[in-house]
């Protein structure tokens, strides 16, 4: 039985909607594409560059994913934004070029997909000036959104990205809307539900992931998660790797999806920095969540 068959017919639960978007629209959907390629081995280890096959693994992504998924979306024609570490940018010079040429956003991932966690303000700074250069050089545009690798930052990151003009951060998991951080850095939250790593990732060794997710399964939790979001008007965050969703099956599924939701209606496609730029113009678009006041007590 379904779960539709099972639930008796009756009005849903729709509060007020988190977020006027703009002309009408009752929700965003950002498509983010963590383009980690290599950097996905040599972040946990340098001595895996000789690793040929989880090397090749790793590659797939910047060399056949991004290409097709650039296909995709062209077929669609929606937009998207890819997160970039500056070492791929170096290796993969001409699908920085391919990915602005299509009209698509770049944006930082740190420099080798490093875990911020472990680093000082210092040494974070660094690799933020390195991959600024590396991406403002090979992309001809200087990008102005920032997703942590592994979703991480430290309580100093705002700051560091408002320093170096950076206009959003796409890390943290503290809303289904776009807020300020206190220095008026725009936060985009994603969540780990709408990310492919849990659903498709494995390798043998090291050992990522578990057992590879059906597409069916996989559909049906991203477009179960996306329709409530459509209902209480938030932004749907959706983050995949080329080297996962660039396979075959699953680029279909993304197509499926993005189909599925434009059929839905009232729905912006936007790259994050359309996202953040919205925002700064528009704070009051934000309904914020207040506990209603306790009555005053008698007596």
């Amino acid at each position: 039985m379904r779960l539709s068959e099972a639930i008796p017919s009756l009005a849903r639960y729709l509060p007020p909607p988190r977020f006027q978007w703009p002309d009408g629209q009752r929700c965003a959907v950002m498509l983010c594409f963590d383009v980690d390629g290599e950097t996905t081995a040599l972040a946990e280890n340098l001595a895996l560059a000789n690793r040929r096959t989880l090397m090749s693994q790793c590659s797939y992504g910047p060399r056949i994913g991004v290409p097709r998924l650039l296909g995709l979306l062209k077929h669609l024609d929606v937009p998207a934004t890819f997160f970039v570490p500056g070492y791929i940018a170096e290796q993969h010079p001409q699908m920085v070029k391919a990915i602005v040429a299509a009209g698509h956003e770049i944006g930082l991932h740190g420099y080798l997909h490093e875990k911020l966690a472990y680093l000082n303000e210092t040494q974070e700074e660094e690799i933020l000036l390195r991959s600024l250069e590396i991406i403002t050089r090979l992309a001809g545009t200087r990008p102005v959104g920032f997703r942590a690798p592994w979703f991480e930052i430290n309580p100093w990151t705002p700051a560091l990205l408002t320093k170096h003009d950076l206009a959003y951060c796409a890390s943290e998991m503290g809303d289904d809307v776009p807020y300020f951080h206190s220095n008026g850095l725009v936060e985009i939250p994603g969540q780990w539900l709408l990310e492919d790593w849990e659903q498709f990732a494995f390798n043998a060794d090291p050992a990522w992931g578990v057992i590879p997710e059906n597409c069916e399964k996989v559909f049906d939790l991203w477009w179960r998660e996306f329709s409530a979001m459509h209902d209480y008007g938030c932004c749907c965050v959706l983050t995949l790797h080329p080297w996962l969703s660039g396979r075959p099956s699953r680029v279909q599924l993304l197509e499926d999806l993005v189909n599925a939701m434009r059929a839905k209606g009232k729905v912006w496609f936007a790259r994050g920095h359309e996202i953040a730029d919205y925002f700064h113009k528009h704070p009051s678009a934000r309904r914020e969540l207040v506990f209603a006041q306790p009555a005053n007590q008698i007596g």
